[in-house]
């Protein structure tokens, strides 16, 4: 089987098993934009396990599944890395995973998996990532409920 992807030099794969941990921020879980970037993932990367914190509590700690993962996919919206993602990538990092960045504006402007960062995606620090999520749900309400009701009519 080939694929289109390569891992790092001295990255291990378990049994020639890929494990891929996609890092996003909470407000895009259980909404369609998390489940197109996942077919993305799924057909540019083809691995074993896709591993999705909206599957895990929001207080669980999943480090140790972003250290076990071969790669880290991590969703820039805007522009921007929120904190959480940015940290879970400089985490996977650190453990030796290879990076990939998927940009995307909107539910309909997604763009391509990418290996690494791109240079004009801004890291934001907690506070920043705060303010940031909350503009993006002030601007249209319907997000915020999609969150606690699974509404996939929301911009994301």
């Amino acid at each position: 089987m080939s694929t289109s992807w390569e891992l790092g030099a001295g990255r291990r794969m378990r049994n020639g098993k890929m494990k891929v941990y996609f890092s996003h921020p909470t407000l895009t879980f259980r909404t369609r934009t998390e489940s197109t970037v996942m077919e993305i993932i799924e057909s540019s990367l083809d691995p074993e396990e896709l591993i999705n914190p909206a599957d895990f509590g929001l207080k669980d700690d999943l480090r140790e599944k972003v250290r076990e993962s071969d790669v880290v996919v991590g969703m820039a919206i805007e522009g921007k890395f929120t904190f959480l993602v940015w940290n879970e990538l400089a985490e996977a990092e650190e453990h030796g995973a290879d990076v990939y960045t998927i940009r995307l504006k909107n539910k309909e402007n997604i763009g391509k998996l990418r290996k690494g960062y791109p240079a004009k995606v801004k890291k934001l620090g907690r506070e920043e990532s705060r303010e940031f999520t909350g503009d993006l749900l002030k601007e249209n309400r319907s997000s915020w409920l999609g969150l606690l009701f699974g509404n996939w009519g929301s911009r994301f």
